[in-house]
């Protein structure tokens, strides 16, 4: 039986998946991983995260012989290799292929660099040319505070997915679904952009070939398949950033399509024929892995993280896993929270960026006989994420011009059928739901499966997607009203300050 098999680079673990040629999962072994973290000596509120990458290659390695042992696979049986990984984390390479710099998404140690980039470049042609605003997580402003330091010169950029391509086979290739997350990237014309390279003095040859996703990038090398046990010259395929594989790993391809995949944080990307920018500059633009489709984004912030630090709490001490269906068991009881959260999930408005604004835990007061269970809090919460969700889903049509097509759902936090059905009653309309959470690394999977092909790509997303769909209840009526207070209450906040 041939298996394809996929890296998963993410924000809080690697994983290695192997899927079969039906699409059906068929192992999965992660390890969670860590950042270090050290505020800015001028400016504590901005945090510098950075990863070693030596440790990170190491738990792939691992998770990689992990997956086979589970799958009792002889590594003959691979046919193929690629990797998906979070955004705008990246490596920089030495002359020597020493790793002098590795940040992940969460990075801003450039962030008097991205002023700079604002004033020196300017705001709105940054976007133009980007379909990004705000670069202060982004490799170019990263690569800039690195240039200033007058460490070894970088001979070369490479985002997340192409530094594990690269540990891989040792070729330097990218593709654009990852590479317009650089700000280094023209999102129209798909291709490096020779005017910001060239306003910022930046050589084109430190930046790699760009490839479609799903081509060949090469074979697994003499060296990495000791570090992996895969076999040497095993095929390796061009992936992808994480979300838009999710995109395809949802069946999310065609234009006026949304998907949202709830995660650490949760993307919401709708799909587009043509390049689409927001007139305001607020929402990204970027490249779908789909050649020739194009997605335009917002993003309901910190759900999953911030659920996790939630259950925590509540969970006082009892094992994670535990006290999650605990709680959650105790939410799915609670129809009528009398709680608010704002404690995650938020409205993607890059231009309204307040440090200071406080979140909280909002009930009625006084609190004599009112004060909400945890099961209330956590209802609560994932009402937010909700919320959040058609929010931002709002914002997205608004800029597209009409109502969105079919709306999927992703990502780990999908399981939570509590969460779902929500959803489908703040929206008020039908949502469709991946039956394979691990969306981005079955789209990873489709790429190899496809080698590039994009009429095989929709052929197999159709074959190997499965949904299920949600109706809206009649508790859809009640949540008119709470959306519109959620909606006060967030604006409220505005006007606060700690």
């Amino acid at each position: 039986m041939e298996l394809f098999l996929t890296l998963d680079a993410g924000t809080g673990s690697g994983k290695c998946l192997l899927f079969d040629a039906k699409g059906g999962l068929r192992a999965r072994a992660t390890e969670p991983w860590g950042y270090e973290v050290s505020p800015d000596p001028e400016l504590p509120s901005v945090k510098w995260f950075s990863f070693d990458p030596e440790k990170f290659w190491e738990a792939l390695c691992r998770c990689i012989q992990a997956a086979l042992r589970q799958a009792q696979a002889e590594p003959g049986r691979i046919v193929g290799v690629a990797a998906t990984s979070q955004r705008e984390a990246c490596v920089f390479l030495d002359a020597s292929g020493k790793e002098v710099y590795a940040g992940p998404n969460l990075d801003a140690r450039g962030f008097r660099e991205g002023l700079e980039v604002l004033q020196s470049f300017g705001a709105e042609r940054l976007y133009r040319v980007t379909g990004h605003s705000a670069p202060f997580i982004f490799p170019l402003a990263r690569y800039l505070w690195y240039r200033k330091g007058g460490g070894p010169p970088v001979r070369r950029i490479l985002m997340m997915n192409d530094w594990i391509h690269w540990r891989l086979t040792g070729e330097f290739v990218s593709e654009p679904s990852n590479a317009t997350e650089s700000m280094l990237f023209d999102v129209g014309s798909r291709t490096w952009s020779d005017e910001i390279l060239n306003a910022f003095e930046i050589p084109r040859s430190i930046l790699p070939e760009l490839c479609q996703p799903g081509e060949q990038a090469g074979r697994v090398s003499r060296e990495a398949a000791k570090r992996t046990g895969l076999l040497a010259g095993t095929p390796v395929f061009v992936g992808g950033a994480d979300t838009q594989c999710s995109l395809l790993g949802a069946g999310v391809i065609e234009p006026g399509a949304a998907g949202a995949t709830l995660g650490t944080t949760t993307p919401i990307q709708v799909v587009t024929e043509r390049l689409c920018l927001d007139p305001d500059a607020n929402l990204w633009a970027g490249c779908h892995v789909i050649p020739e489709r194009w997605v335009l984004e917002s993003n309901a912030g910190d759900t999953g993280d911030a659920y996790r630090w939630l259950i925590e709490l509540l969970g006082g001490g009892e094992e994670v896993e535990k006290a999650r269906e605990r709680l959650e068991s105790a939410a799915a009881a609670c129809s009528d929270p009398s709680a608010v959260l704002f404690v995650g999930p938020s409205i993607f408005e890059i231009h309204r960026l307040a440090l200071r604004r406080p979140g909280g835990i909002l009930f009625p007061y006084p609190t004599l006989h009112v004060r909400p269970s945890a099961g209330e809090l956590v209802r609560a919460f994932l009402e937010s994420v909700g919320f959040a969700l058609r929010a931002n889903l709002e914002q997205l049509a608004r800029v597209v011009g009409g109502a969105l097509g079919q709306i999927v759902l992703s990502g780990g936090m999908t399981r939570n059928p509590t969460l779902v059905r929500i959803i489908a009653d703040i929206l008020d309309q039908p949502i469709f739901v991946a039956r394979q959470a691990e969306s981005a690394a079955l789209g990873c999977a489709i790429l190899v499966a496809s080698q590039g092909q994009t009429d095989r790509m929709r052929a197999l997303s159709r074959a190997w997607v499965q949904l299920d769909t949600v109706e809206p209840t009649e508790g859809s009526q009640r949540y008119a009203s709470r959306y519109a207070t959620w909606r006060r209450l967030y604006e409220d906040f505005f006007q606060l300050e700690l």
